[in-house]
């Protein structure tokens, strides 16, 4: 089986070469980005072949610029391994959807010997592209690799992969402050940033829902640097930054999850004091700021199963430094300090008790950063090999599905690939057993309907390690289609498991959320699915005995139903984009979700919780960076955050930051069920709650801010055993996080191996 990208291939092969949980990679190991041994697509633009040498001597500046140039939707660029000697800015300008621009990983290097403070490439204007395994080597002379200068239009679904940024004086990777506008929706996964000024730098506003995962910063004066936006930053190690692993000013909520920090002076600065975060299960070492290794001037912060040690004199790890502040803190540890919180702060601190579960870090040298990942063993073109034609108007249905026969017949992590084009098809696209890929270039990959009124498009059924990957299917941007599903996964009770990352289907924008999208159906307990990036509608009918983790979904809505009284899987969420939508999440018949990074922007309403007799009770635990909704103050159709009809269990709601649109939070209870809401750790900016509940329903408040009389503990839970009870549901909810914490790095962090077919698979508890 071939080696290659996470994201793409992982859990195909190599599950091994990554740590397990807990494990510490030694201080001699300086691990970088791995080595892709690609094979060429035939719709890959080869630099060589523009003139391009290669070889580290001659300038390959305007070979590649000419490839750059000849980019259109969905082109791309291949770097192949070697050294690329660069004496000037290489750019992309224009509006471009669907661009690749993708090499070796550590064995493609972009060596600058230009100008001293020049830009290595610049590019404007990119949505929904991918930059894969390339490495820039500023050689102490480049300010700055990659720079995102967005003056032509809105850029988002931006994905950085395998990329490595070394030696330079500014930024790795940087937005410019005077952008007109801006890049959002972006992820670095896997990335390495070493030696440079600051390692992400983010500057404009609407820099949004910047997401970080498995990604190493090394010898920088800063990490990440959040002037505006916001981010979410998991499972990423910091070593020795000179100012601060993470310096944050963001508009919005923000999380730190799973990271951990050794011999840097600060771990986290937090200044802005409406954005709420959560810091979660991260383990900091030999920090050296004489005030701490967390400097909170924000909004309410979550803080749980962190582990501080090595510091300065025994000085306390967490510093407060704004009046004010809020903080919870639940399971944490400070060892050889005197305490977790500096004594003589202003703010309030409130702590929760130990949960059923804990942390799953035990040390801070715990890395991420993968030097090894599979990539497809083989590639199936659709055109080269089986005479597909992707023009939109013929008949490519007995192509395409020669070609994934072909894929799965091979197996070992083969690809059925088609190219950049428009695939129509008349009869169902068929994906079983194990083993292989279908997918395409990215967001210029689609497939177009063509058969039977109310058809799917593509059927899953008992995947055995397999992956749909970078292709767009029934996506409403390829044009109208009367077909009923986009893709659907249904199971026989088999163990199964399955990945779609770079999906686009039908949602974005559509305000129909019952309408066709990626709908999952009776996945029981031996199903497991991942879901890397996906953008469009998601539904989940009767799947709550599976496992679901979602890294970072966009836009549609997600509805969850099913009457089917086996709910012992997990449902999870983590970075999670809603806007344009009905209502973000309908939640029926008493199910079950965790939703940790939550960013809802110009919604019409929020969550739907139902409910009714007969059914086992259910917990719903959401955070979020924001909660805004967009229409007429006037307007009882628009603006309700919660909508809750005999819904049974608990709501666990924060932190999050209410934004001002509406002024009251409308939170509307219908029904007899019982019903615990917790509001904690929230950000009330312009904002108030205006809960409506009934009799059988408590609403408990914790740790709030921004309305006086929630700021802390509720008025209803002053009372001793009330209060108990209810730091024994937030606990609750925080162990609800924990699951999820656990869960990714088990999945996508190589802390145990993936079963194969047919072997048995552990519950989670």
């Amino acid at each position: 089986m071939g080696v290659a990208a996470v994201g793409s291939w992982v859990g195909f092969a190599v599950l091994g070469v990554v740590p397990a949980v807990g494990a510490q990679v030694g201080d001699g190991d300086t691990p970088s980005i791995p080595a892709l041994a690609w094979e060429a697509r035939s719709d890959w633009v080869d630099v060589r072949s523009m003139g391009a040498k290669a070889d580290g001597a001659a300038d390959d500046s305007d070979a590649i610029q000419r490839a750059l140039d000849g980019a259109s939707d969905g082109s791309t660029v291949y770097f192949p391994a070697g050294s690329y000697r660069i004496t000037r800015t290489l750019t992309h300008t224009g509006r471009r959807t669907g661009l690749l621009l993708v090499g070796h990983g550590r064995d493609t290097r972009l060596v600058w010997d230009g100008a001293e403070g020049g830009r290595m490439m610049q590019v404007d204007g990119v949505t929904g592209s991918r930059f894969v395994g390339l490495f820039f080597d500023g050689r102490n002379r480049a300010a700055v690799g990659f720079c995102h200068h967005s003056t032509t239009a809105f850029e988002t679904e931006v994905r950085h992969q395998h990329l490595g940024f070394a030696n330079l004086t500014d930024a790795g990777v940087m937005t410019a402050s005077d952008d007109k506008y801006a890049l959002a929706e972006t992820t670095f996964e896997n990335c390495l940033f070493e030696n440079c000024r600051r390692g992400v730098a983010f500057l404009s506003f609407n820099d949004f829902n910047f997401t970080f995962d498995g990604c190493e910063f090394r010898d920088c004066e800063t990490g990440i640097e959040c002037r505006h936006g916001n981010f979410y930053a998991r499972n990423t190690h910091f070593r020795n930054s000179r100012a601060a692993d993470i310096l944050a000013m963001p508009e919005h909520g923000c999380s730190v999850r799973r990271c951990t920090s050794s011999g840097s002076r600060r771990f986290v600065e937090l200044k802005n004091q409406v954005t709420p975060m959560t810091i979660q299960d991260c383990q900091v070492e030999g920090w050296t700021h004489p005030d701490g290794a967390v400097s909170l001037g924000g909004g309410p912060v979550i803080l749980m199963d962190c582990g501080f040690g090595g510091g300065p004199k025994r000085n306390p790890p967490v510093e407060i430094v704004r009046k004010g502040q809020r903080v919870i803190v639940s399971g944490n540890q400070a060892r050889g300090a005197s305490d977790l919180i500096r004594e003589g702060h202003a703010g309030m601190v409130l702590e929760v008790p130990d949960g059923k579960r804990k942390g799953c870090l035990a040390s801070a040298g715990r890395r991420f950063l993968k030097g090894e990942v599979p990539v497809p063993a083989k590639v199936f073109d659709a055109r080269r090999d089986f005479g597909a034609v992707g023009d939109g108007k013929a008949d490519d249905t007995v192509a395409l599905r020669r070609c994934i026969d072909a894929a799965r017949g091979h197996g070992g992590g083969a690809l059925a690939y088609l190219p950049t084009g428009r695939y129509v098809i008349a009869e169902t696209l068929r994906i079983e057993g194990a083993d292989y890929g279908v997918g395409g270039s990215g967001w210029c990959t689609r497939l177009i309907w063509r058969g039977a009124e109310g058809g799917t498009m593509i059927e899953v059924r008992d995947p055995g390690r397999v992956r749909l990957e970078h292709i767009a299917v029934g996506n409403h941007d390829s044009g109208k289609m009367n077909n009923g599903i986009d893709i659907l996964q249904t199971g026989t009770g088999a163990p199964s498991h399955m990945i779609y990352d770079g999906v686009f289907v039908y949602g974005m924008y559509q305000m129909q959320p019952l309408h066709k999208g990626l709908q999952l159906r009776g996945l029981g307990a031996n199903a497991v699915v991942l879901m890397p990036h996906v953008q469009g509608n998601l539904r989940f009918t009767d799947c709550a005995g599976a496992t679901i983790l979602a890294g970072m979904t966009i836009q549609g809505s997600v509805v969850v139903d099913g009457k089917d009284p086996r709910r012992d899987g997990l449902l999870g969420f983590q970075t999670r984009l809603a806007t344009a939508v009905t209502h973000v999440l309908y939640l029926r018949d008493n199910h079950s979700i965790v939703m940790s990074d939550m960013y809802v922007e110009n919604a019409n309403n929020g969550w739907v919780f139902e409910g009714g007799p007969g059914l086992p009770p259910g917990r719903a635990t959401i955070q979020g960076a924001k909660v805004h909704f967009k229409g007429e103050a006037t307007d009882p159709a628009w603006g309700t955050s919660m909508a809750i009809d005999n819904y049974e269990g608990q709501i666990f709601f924060g932190h999050d930051q209410f934004s001002r649109q509406p002024p009251d939070v409308r939170i509307v209870q219908a029904g007899e069920r019982p019903l615990e809401l917790f509001l904690v750790g929230n950000c009330f900016y312009g904002s108030r709650p205006e809960p409506k509940v009934g009799p059988m329903a408590r609403v408990h408040y914790f740790g709030n801010e921004g309305i006086p009389a929630l700021e802390g503990i509720g008025p209803k839970d002053a009372d001793g055993d009330l209060l108990r009870k209810a730091l024994t549901g937030i606990a609750e909810g925080l162990d609800d996080l924990r699951r999820l914490g656990e869960a990714d790095l088990r999945l996508n962090h190589g802390a145990s191996r993936i079963p194969f077919p047919g072997a048995p698979r552990a519950r989670p508890r």
